[in-house]
């Protein structure tokens, strides 16, 4: 009978070939789960919610904005009309149309008019093209 020892073997070493690369880490991964997903969904409709209502809130406060310029824009016309009609209801204003327009004059005054050649109203006749056609009699 042959009896033999048990001989452990001794591991071999091997020379591993050295690389810049850096050991491979393990992806972590969550698991979502009943009320983790709930909260998700809540959270993302309270941000979706607000959202809305501050792209809401910036257009009303950019047409107030524009309303407001129109409304001093407006304010500023409405004074320079009123100004007009104060001019336009004054008694110079009134008398000044009348004589421009109307032709009217006060008692006493003497109205001198300058005559313009071939001007509507003037007395001097104008010359005519045709000659035989004016005859004076």
């Amino acid at each position: 009978m042959v009896l033999s020892a048990k001989v452990k073997k001794a591991p071999k070493i091997m020379d591993m070939p050295t690389s810049s690369r850096q050991p491979k880490r393990k992806k972590v991964r969550f698991k979502l789960k009943g009320p983790a997903v709930i909260m998700l969904i809540l959270l993302g409709f309270i941000f979706y919610s607000f959202g809305g209502q501050m792209v809401e809130m910036y257009n009303v406060q950019h047409e107030l904005t524009n309303i407001q310029a129109q409304i001093d824009e407006f304010r500023v016309k409405n004074a320079d009309l009123r100004k007009q009609v104060e001019q336009l209801n004054s008694d110079a204003y009134i008398e000044r149309e009348a004589r421009e327009k109307l032709g009217l004059v006060k008692p006493g005054e003497k109205i001198i008019l300058e005559a313009k050649p071939g001007a509507k109203g003037s007395t001097i006749p104008k010359a005519s093209k045709k000659p035989n056609l004016n005859n004076v009699h």
